[in-house]
């Protein structure tokens, strides 16, 4: 019995050697895989600082397989590098198209249980996306204040329009605002007695889709963030006084900010991306304008707590013009159309606005497509 017993210890503590060893044995996988987590996430860390860089430097940062990023992260050693595969799209709004961005990112660790040099090589592919914060245009002009925030009258041939310029985009209304007594200001101005009489209105309005929308969801959010955004750059140009300088081109959108009184004179023609009326602004098509001919402005046009729009002589608005607010302080807008002005909704004028955002900001949205190792 005695000698069972002792085989008996002896097969026990064998096991429990057994057991030790496997607890052992799974501790140090777990730690091996915990740490391989931690430099994944170093790896990763590194993707984002990559993302990071490419955007500060406006592209120009760009390590290759040659000549690779090398970085310490946490006491680990990082080396990166990425491809850029280009959108196949041309012209002048393919920047505005999504490229592919491959980042190849290794990291090297100290492997606890074979005490070797170890590396986690990790593929991440993004969709790298030009950021421009431009909103959908809802409709030729649409006003983001509230009844008693503005006064609006229109005469003579002056005309909003939600058919889409282009032809190639659905209509959209008119005008939006954000309450049935804002629709019931605009259609009870003395200059409406044919609406109110059941007539069709198309002197002044016209759209295949509603003459004037009431959406009680439309915001002036978040632009007055991208106004914000847009004031703070250098390369913005200031409109003031009789401004006879460029307005942009199609292939170079530009964005401008009226910010006192200013008059465009001169032989301006044409003019794309963003204008911004803000503050004190107010805006005049007449005068020289009225002579040189038909000034078409191509892109969105912000009216920003600004006191007047005075539509004279011919001017064109092709894309959309909004009227908002951040100021509680903020006086009536006065919008008085007149002449032959005429805003039309036009959705490729909403690219040449997206193109001169996205080129101010030069900021990009990645969207994370795949990881593999």
């Amino acid at each position: 019995m005695l000698i069972i017993s002792a085989g008996a210890v002896i097969v026990i503590g064998i096991i429990q050697v057994g057991i030790q060893g496997q607890r052992e044995g799974i501790t140090a996988n777990n730690a091996v895989s915990a740490y391989e987590t931690e430099i994944r996430n170093k790896a990763f860390t590194a993707a984002q600082i990559t993302m990071e860089r490419i955007n500060e430097s406006g592209g120009s940062w760009h390590p290759t397989k040659s000549s690779p990023w090398i970085e310490e992260i946490d006491g680990d050693s990082i080396s990166l590098y990425y491809n850029l595969i280009k959108s196949t799209s041309t012209g002048a709004f393919s920047s505005l198209q999504g490229d592919t961005l491959e980042i190849y990112a290794s990291s090297w660790y100290q492997n606890p249980l074979t005490n070797k040099k170890e590396s986690i090589d990790i593929i991440t592919t993004y969709v790298k996306t030009a950021m421009h914060f431009v909103p959908e245009f809802q409709s030729a002009m649409s006003l983001a204040v509230g009844e008693h925030d503005f006064s609006f009258a229109a005469s003579g041939s002056a005309l909003i329009s939600g058919n889409d310029a282009s032809g190639t985009c659905p209509s959209k209304p008119a005008m939006t605002v954000r309450d049935e007594g804002s629709a019931d200001k605009i259609t009870g101005a003395d200059n409406f007695v044919e609406w109110l009489s059941g007539g069709d209105n198309s002197e002044h309005f016209e759209s295949d889709s509603a003459a004037i929308a009431v959406d009680p969801d439309i915001s002036y959010e978040p632009v007055d963030e991208l106004v914000a955004r847009l004031a703070q750059m250098n390369e913005v140009v200031k409109v003031s006084g009789n401004y006879k300088g460029s307005m942009g081109t199609a292939d170079n959108p530009g964005v401008f900010f009226v910010e006192d009184y200013a008059k465009l004179t001169g032989g301006i023609s044409e003019g794309y991306g963003i204008m911004v009326v803000r503050t004190n602004g107010e805006l005049e098509y007449e005068g020289e304008l009225s002579v040189a001919g038909n000034f078409t402005f191509n892109g969105l046009v912000i009216f920003e707590n600004a006191y007047t729009m005075t539509g004279r002589g011919t001017p064109r608005i092709n894309g959309s013009v909004l009227v908002g607010k951040t100021e509680n302080n903020y006086s009536n807008f006065d919008i008085d159309l007149g002449g032959t002005i005429d805003i039309q909704y036009d959705c490729t004028a909403e690219k040449y606005a997206q193109l001169a955002s996205a080129s101010m900001l030069k900021q990009n949205r990645y969207v994370r497509l795949s990881t593999f190792e």
